[in-house]
């Protein structure tokens, strides 16, 4: 085990360099900004996992391209000393990300997937500007939200250590700290305790040792930093490759949610896509649509090479056609929509499934038919001269081959966008 243990380190150590020196010479960035079509890109944190793994499934049903900032890279472009199981998370994350492999070996002329480094540390550490725009952001939401007079991290940091009770009751009015895995709404206190042992189970005994010697009012201060900083990296990504935010945790979603009301949608006025398309994907990035994640890759690489997520959109354009400006806000309402519109497509499915089985029980009942009746022309003399005789080895190759016609028929079925539907379907159980 030792030996094992100590060749990952060994190849921890070589491969590190190399990704950096791929990170440096090439521009996913820049080539992901120039991709036109409908661009979901991801954020509101720092894992690609499985949940993460399964909102990019879905949405390579509905979008041209889902981009992915590199949870690999992200790890390894600058050194983090707070990080207890660095190795083990890299481990993590290149597990789920290799998953999307065969969707980047299609080669399509679109691809579905892009992973790009997002630099976010670099540029915090060595971009006096980006450093300037992110404590801005994050300050100036936290004042706006808890309506205190902040305009950047430092004066946060300030306010919770100088009057930490005022603090401490502004973010308990507000509801503002959700931990991780915690619900929204949760008491301070509990908010506040979920916090420190979600974070103690990956954080090194120094930098809990550091956490554990702030107040209360620190302590929720350094937490609502950690929260809203991936915010601002979602949108400053969105806003410069023009694509849509996905967040595929309800907790992201909820402070992605509260950055956007506090900075008065600014991502919405810079949006290059529509209202019904936007909220088209927060729809189906909610867990009503998970099921949707059961679709294989191998399905939607199929499917992808079809064409057939212009269709999906399409569909579900129809669908949420009628709705007013007002209601797209609505997540719940447009949601519903999507709901029958996807509906529409399993209503679709049965009717080709049934046409099938029905046009294939016909050919089989004629084989059938022909099949008795030249027995029965054996048996029966004086109907011989009214039948020409059929072999049977002719009758085991007309069946065979509509065997391999109705099996080809059957298998483009489900790989169409309505049978990755239905599979999905089945896999979960009926929709709700």
């Amino acid at each position: 085990m030792s030996s094992r243990a100590t060749a990952v380190q060994e190849a921890f150590e070589w491969a590190e360099p190399q990704l950096n020196k791929i990170y440096r010479t090439v521009e996913p960035y820049r080539h992901a900004a120039e991709l036109g079509g409908i661009k979901a890109v991801m954020g509101g944190g720092a894992h690609f996992r499985a949940t993460q793994f399964a909102a990019a499934k879905r949405m390579v049903l509905y979008t041209d391209t889902v981009l992915i900032p590199d949870p690999i890279f992200a790890l390894i472009e600058s050194p983090r000393p707070e990080e207890r199981f660095r190795s083990i998370r890299i481990l993590q994350e290149m597990f789920f990300m290799l998953r999307l492999k065969p969707l980047v070996d299609a080669d399509l002329g679109v691809p579905p997937v892009v992973v790009f480094p997002s630099f976010d540390r670099l540029l915090q550490q060595h971009d006096q500007t980006s450093r300037e725009k992110l404590t801005e952001f994050v300050g100036s939401t936290l004042g706006v939200l808890l309506n205190l007079p902040l305009t950047c991290i430092e004066d946060a940091v300030a306010f919770a250590t100088k009057h930490p009770e005022e603090f401490l009751e502004a973010v308990r009015a507000k509801q503002l700290l959700v931990a991780p895995g915690g619900p929204i709404g949760e008491p301070l206190d509990e908010a506040l305790r979920r916090y420190i042992s979600e974070i103690g189970e990956w954080r090194t005994p120094s930098y809990m040792s550091f956490v554990n010697s702030l107040s209360d009012a620190q302590k929720v201060c350094n937490a609502l930093l950690e929260r809203f900083e991936p915010q601002f990296h979602l949108i400053d990504n969105a806003i410069g490759m023009r694509a849509q935010p996905l967040l595929s945790v309800e907790q992201q979603a909820y402070y992605f949610k509260l950055s956007a009301k506090a900075r008065n949608d600014s991502l919405e006025r810079e949006s290059t896509i529509s209202a019904a398309t936007r909220a088209s994907i927060d729809a189906l990035a909610t867990q009503q649509f998970e099921w949707l994640s059961n679709a294989t890759i191998e399905a939607l690489v199929e499917m992808r090479l079809n064409n057939e997520n212009g269709q999906f959109r399409k569909r579900l354009a129809e669908s949420t056609s009628l709705l007013r400006d007002a209601d797209f806000k609505d997540t719940d309402r447009v949601a519903a929509e999507v709901a029958s519109g996807i509906g529409g497509l399993l209503n679709d499915y049965r009717s080709e499934a049934k046409r099938l089985e029905d046009k294939y029980r016909r050919k089989y009942s004629s084989l059938a038919a022909v099949s008795w009746l030249s027995v029965g022309a054996i048996l029966i003399p004086h109907l011989a001269p009214l039948f020409a005789p059929v072999s049977g080895l002719g009758l085991a190759g007309t069946y065979a081959k509509t065997k391999i016609e109705e099996r080809g028929e059957r298998k483009d079925l489900a790989n169409s966008l309505v049978g990755i539907l239905a599979n999905a379907q089945d896999d979960h159980g009926e929709v709700e």
